[in-house]
Formats: C-alpha cells, sequence, structure tokens
C-alpha cells in the first residue's frame, strides 16, 4: 500500500457464540411452555375434579330417589298383600253366609239395643213408645244370635263356667272377639261374659280343630300355633293368632262351612253354645228388666204428676 494505511478488520462472531445464544432461547422457549402447558394441565385437573365432584352429588341425589322409590314400592306391595288378604277373607264370610242362607237359617243380625236417654220433662207418650218397642222386640233374637233364648233352656250357673285368667289374656281374646265382624255387634257385656266363660282346648299336629260338614258346638280364638283352612279339600287361608273362628256355627245353629286343621301344635281358647246361648239369654233378661224398672218409674212420675195436676 503506497501510503502505508492499514484497513481495520470487522469483527466477526464465532460459531460457538452463536450456537450458545441460540440454545439459551430455545431454553427459555422451552420453559415458557412447559409453564403455560402445567397452568393449562392444572386448570383441566380442577375442572375435571369439579365435574367429579358435580357427577357425584348427582349420582347420591340420584341413589336416594331409588331408595324412596324402593321403599315407596314396598309400602304398595303390603298394601296390596294386606287388600289382597281382606278380599279374600271377605270371599270366606260371603261362602259362609251363602252356605247359611242355602240351609234355611234366618241371616238377619240385630244391632245392639239403643240406649233410652230420660229428662225431667217426661211426656205422656214416653211409657207408650217404650212399651211399643219392648213388643216389638218380644220374640226377636238376643244379641246377633239366631238360635231362641227362652226360658226352657237347662238351668245355666255362670259362676261355675267362668274360668280363671290373667287379665291380659282376658283382653286380648276382648280383642279378638271384637274385631270379628258378627261378634263385634254383640253388647259389651256379652263379650265380657264370653270370654270369662273361655276355656283352653289344645290340638296336635295334624287333628282337626273343625270339620266342614259336622255339627257346630264351639266358637274358638286361636292364642298359639298356626292352622289352615279348608274347603273340600282345598286350601283357601290361614288363620292368625287371636283370630276369633266358628262363630256362624253357634250363632245359626248350622253345620261347619269349612275344615280348619292343625299345622303344628296349637292352643285355643274355646266356648261351648250352651254358655253362648245362656250369656245371651242372661244379658237379654237383664236388660228387660232394666226396661220393666224403667217403665215402673215412669209410669209412677206420670201417676205423680198427673195426680198433682188434679190438686
Amino acid at each position: 500500500m503506497g501510503n502505508g494505511s492499514m484497513k481495520s478488520k470487522r469483527y466477526k462472531p464465532t460459531d460457538t457464540s452463536v450456537s450458545a445464544s441460540n440454545g439459551q432461547a430455545h431454553k427459555d422457549l422451552c420453559g415458557a411452555f412447559k409453564n403455560s402447558s402445567l397452568d393449562s394441565l392444572r386448570a383441566r385437573v380442577e375442572e375435571l375434579e369439579r365435574e367429579g365432584r358435580r357427577k357425584d352429588e348427582e349420582l347420591c341425589a340420584k341413589e336416594q330417589m331409588i331408595r324412596g322409590l324402593q321403599e315407596q314400592l314396598a309400602k304398595q306391595i303390603r298394601v296390596v298383600s294386606e287388600l289382597s288378604e281382606e278380599l279374600q277373607n271377605k270371599c270366606i264370610q260371603l261362602n259362609k253366609l251363602q252356605d247359611v242362607l242355602k240351609s234355611g237359617a234366618p241371616a238377619g243380625l240385630a244391632s245392639r239395643p239403643p240406649s233410652v236417654k230420660v229428662s225431667g220433662k217426661s211426656s205422656p207418650n214416653l211409657s207408650v213408645r217404650i212399651k211399643e218397642t219392648l213388643n216389638r222386640r218380644k220374640g226377636a233374637k238376643a244379641g246377633v244370635s239366631a238360635e231362641p233364648t227362652s226360658s226352657s233352656l237347662p238351668k245355666f250357673s255362670f259362676e261355675k263356667a267362668r274360668v280363671p285368667k290373667d287379665a291380659s289374656v282376658k283382653k286380648q281374646l276382648t280383642d279378638a272377639l271384637n274385631k270379628n265382624q258378627y261378634l263385634k255387634r254383640l253388647e259389651l257385656q256379652q263379650i265380657k261374659d264370653m270370654v270369662e266363660c273361655m276355656y283352653e282346648c289344645t290340638y296336635q299336629q295334624g287333628e282337626y280343630v273343625i270339620k266342614q260338614g259336622e255339627p257346630g258346638n264351639h266358637l274358638f280364638v286361636l292364642a298359639d300355633g298356626k292352622l289352615e283352612v279348608f274347603q273340600q279339600n282345598k286350601l283357601l287361608t290361614s288363620i292368625t293368632v287371636w283370630t276369633a273362628f266358628g262363630e256362624l256355627a253357634i250363632l245359626y245353629n248350622c253345620t261347619r262351612t269349612a275344615s280348619v286343621r292343625a299345622v303344628n301344635k296349637v292352643m285355643t281358647w274355646a266356648l261351648d253354645r250352651e254358655a253362648f246361648q245362656n250369656i245371651m239369654r242372661r244379658t237379654a233378661e237383664t236388660r228387660h228388666e232394666q226396661y220393666r224398672n224403667f217403665l215402673r218409674r215412669s209410669d209412677s212420675r206420670l201417676s205423680q204428676r198427673e195426680q198433682s195436676l188434679k190438686n
């Protein structure tokens, strides 16, 4: 060179520095991407957890609904079962009444006699109305019994016929008689006297408590064990504990309309027809005596009033 000047050399970066710079940028980019991905994954996991909790709540609610529906279904099944049993019992009672009607026995049921209220201002017609009522009742059946209750029946000693029992047993027998659709029409005193006269009677497995077609002389209440009811060798139903049965035979003096057989050893409380009829007569005589005493007192009051009016 003529002037002796020198051109400066420009700095050129080495390949090593460029490579390092690019690697750092790549690392920074990867780190940012990873952080973004982690945040997105965390958000997604939280969303899925919330969705899982919501699904669990919905599942619990549906399970509770299913349990409620199952309980409701069980109740409806019990109601249907009770109604079916009641319908079956009604059919049995209907068959009994049809057999009674075929035998020609009277089927009228008399309700309990109405009570008579006495006020201080008795009219002269009261005595006449009561006498007419008594005349209409002459010859009528006492309670619901279709058999006669005249004084021609043999002498009956109520005290000798009584059988000692615990108070709890008396209550269960009373409830059983009052649940029967025929016996519940009896007077309270008649039910009480029947319970007093009932006695224990046991049967072994396979024995017949009642046989279809035979005369009926006893009313029963099942106290322990299981009984099955047959008609023409066809199983109709079973009898539960503390249930009264065999009542139509002593009420209407007809033959047994079905058979009752012991499934296992059973214990019953029984009442004879003789005791039943004498109880009907006893309460009827007591009631008539009460009516007569009432009429005497009424006639006496009327006579006194008429005498005072004349004076």
